[in-house]
């Protein structure tokens, strides 16, 4: 008997104990369904960490066309660009990167152009009417336009050189600024070059890269190539009171019969309690042990 209730001690105890570390083990998290973007850098969607802003950032209105299946993009920027020379104003190629995820969720732009520095809505708005009044092969391009505000920097990298032009040879020979900027203008001074970008936000850590990439074919220190807006008037962004952009919806596969459902509609994979179990176990051995302690009682009280 004694060995019976030592064995039932030995029960209780790994029951217990076996409780206590499922009920301390937390339960997974589900599995991610998108990946976010870190703070400084560029990849994804998510805006990067951008400490060059004030007039180094700027709103500009764009005009984001989604153009037909067979449409001649070439064809469309032509009749657009007559557009804007009718309207006294020049329009500029502008990255899909510069829209906000939401509007790239909804809307995939085949063509995007920026106005002007300063340039409203209303103007982007005029400036396609009349472009679409004017008929021809505009017309059967475009099948939706968004007339959007977006933020984009306005930079200017400059450097002291004593060559100018073979510096920016060399600069676009390594094509480090290309894959970095896309398109830039370089403009040769006396003993200078400046580098003019107007795009996408960029990254702190992106910017530096910049600097790196035209400070060593410079041959000089990369604090050496300052960083400044591209021009001095008008309104610039302070990005710390700039709200996040609005984010896009992320899209899971479930199954064949629910495809494109967003996150908010797929409920992570439930996780039994693991505590129910060994409680049960728990309450049986106890009762077992009762059971035994009354058998003995009731054998000492009537010995055989």
């Amino acid at each position: 008997m004694k060995a019976t209730l030592r064995a039932v001690a030995v029960l209780i105890a790994a029951l217990a104990l076996s409780g206590g570390a499922a009920a301390a083990k937390p339960s997974p998290p589900p599995p991610a369904t998108a990946v976010t973007a870190q703070a400084d850098t560029d990849v994804g969607n998510d805006r990067p960490q951008v400490s060059y802003d004030g007039l180094m950032v700027r709103r500009r209105v764009v005009l984001a066309i989604h153009s037909t299946a067979n449409a001649d993009l070439a064809s469309l920027r032509e009749q657009l660009d007559l557009a804007a020379t009718g309207r006294h104003t020049t329009l500029s190629t502008m990255s899909a990167s510069t829209l906000d995820p939401a509007v790239l969720d909804r809307l995939a732009p085949d063509l995007v152009v920026a106005l002007p520095l300063g340039a409203t809505r209303a103007d982007a708005g005029k400036l396609m009417n009349s472009s679409l009044a004017a008929g021809g092969r505009i017309v059967d391009n475009v099948e939706e336009v968004d007339v959007i505000r977006v933020l984009v920097h306005d930079l200017r990298f400059t450097v002291a050189a004593a060559h100018p032009a073979v510096l920016a040879k060399a600069i676009s020979r390594e094509g480090i600024l290309a894959d970095a900027l896309g398109n830039y203008t370089a403009t040769l001074g006396a003993h200078r070059l400046r580098i003019a970008y107007t795009g996408p936000l960029l990254s702190d850590h992106l910017v530096q890269s910049v600097r790196i990439g035209i400070a060593r074919p410079a041959h000089t220190a990369p604090r050496a190539v300052t960083v400044s807006p591209r021009s001095t008037t008008g309104t610039g962004v302070d990005m710390a009171k700039e709200p996040a952009p609005a984010p896009a919806a992320i899209h899971a596969s479930v199954s064949s019969h629910n495809h494109g459902a967003t996150a908010a509609d797929v409920s992570a994979p439930s996780h039994l309690d693991p505590w129910p179990f060994p409680a049960l176990g728990l309450f049986a051995a106890l009762a077992l042990t009762f059971a035994l302690l009354r058998t003995k009682r009731v054998n000492r009280s009537n010995p055989s």
